[in-house]
């Protein structure tokens, strides 16, 4: 049977497989080689373990019971003499005859090392990334009580890293700040962005105790134009100051679009905390920034987030929106269970960072 494969075969111009770099081999039913290119040839001189590997590794589809296996093409990657080849072995069919098997090696040492670089850099990149989602998701403050503030907060970028950010600043025994910002974008990036921010808006009222929410914002968007960052980086951020004496919330708004909620106990209804004013961006002159206050009073809640908690979407491409998430703040005043209604609506893969944080307010 193979001298007739030979026949066969030698009727046929074997000028294309000497012509090639490729190895090409053909091995009968019996598993002896009938035919081997000149590239084989000339590589088996030079390599005596080639010519060990050859005689100790049929293909897979010839030496397999399996009648299915046999007759398709095989490829296999394999290390040979300290080179990685890529191995195509299909079988040979004459007048509907299984005759053996046709095997081309082909040399792809170049390509697989590159692959092996590209996945250390990446593996290297990732452990970088987690890296700094460690030290970002350190810099967010614990969920605790600070003075008459219950901070309790929820943090899942979409990416490793994220762009969101909150924090509360202690500015006296009897005022604290709290703020959330927004980067544009995600990933390393917009996340060393939000530790510009946060070093930034700490400074501004170590260094300024009296600064008004305002003065604090347009110092923040001073800081962020020295930079010289790209005309297109900015960030939106909500900042409020609580003072203690009087219970009161004032507070600016920076291109912010999700305001936070306010929950009134002793009313019942839930308000939102607008403010008017720029978005953050060194291509945007900076406006004075709308200030309002509010009374807090002992059982008030707010709810803080950023747009990732409203556009989530379901299968039909719904947003949550705002409706749902006023609704459920206002059913439940508990963070985690507005979060699981927003995860239980979510279908796919998380488009967005999502950030939440609640104070509750409690006199002393």
């Amino acid at each position: 049977m193979g001298k007739a494969l030979e026949d066969k075969l030698n009727e046929s111009n074997f000028t294309i497989f000497n012509s090639m770099d490729d190895w090409v081999r053909i091995v009968g039913p019996d598993g002896k080689n009938i035919f081997i290119n000149q590239s084989l040839r000339e590589a088996k001189a030079k390599s005596p373990d080639l010519e060990i590997y050859l005689n100790e590794n049929l293909p897979l589809n010839l030496t397999s019971e399996n009648e299915a296996i046999r007759d398709t093409t095989v490829v296999e990657e394999k290390l040979i003499s300290n080179k990685y080849y890529s191995i195509k072995a299909s079988p040979i069919f004459i007048d509907d005859s299984y005759r053996g098997i046709i095997e081309v090696f082909r040399d792809i040492t170049r390509e697989t090392m590159m692959k092996i670089e590209l996945f250390d850099a990446n593996r290297s990149m990732l452990d970088d990334i987690r890296f700094v989602r460690k030290v970002q998701s350190s810099i967010l403050p614990k969920d605790r009580v600070y003075g008459n503030i219950d901070l309790s907060g929820i943090y899942n970028p979409s990416e490793n890293v994220s762009g969101d950010l909150y924090d509360i600043v202690k500015i006296d025994d009897d005022k604290y700040a709290f703020y959330i910002a927004d980067v544009m974008g995600h990933g390393v990036k917009s996340s060393i962005m939000t530790m510009f921010i946060k070093v930034s808006i700490f400074s501004i009222f170590d260094k300024y105790p009296d600064f008004s929410p305002s003065e604090a914002l347009l110092k923040l968007r001073k800081r962020f134009y020295e930079l010289e960052m790209d005309s297109s980086q900015y960030f939106t951020a909500w900042l409020g100051i609580f003072d203690f004496k009087d219970h009161s919330l004032t507070y600016s708004n920076a291109g912010h679009n999700c305001p936070p909620m306010i929950y009134k106990k002793k009313s019942g209804e839930c308000e939102y905390l607008h403010a008017n004013g720029r978005m953050i961006s060194n291509i945007i002159e900076p406006d004075v920034y709308n200030e309002l206050s509010t009374i807090v009073e002992h059982g008030d809640k707010i709810l803080f987030f950023t747009d990732g908690a409203i556009e989530a979407t379901d299968e039909n491409k719904n947003e949550f929106g705002l409706q749902r998430l006023e609704d459920s703040f206002s059913n439940h005043k508990d963070l985690n269970k507005v979060y699981k209604e927003i995860d239980d609506f979510t279908w796919g893969e998380q488009q967005d960072d999502i950030t939440l944080a609640m104070i509750s307010y409690k006199e002393n």
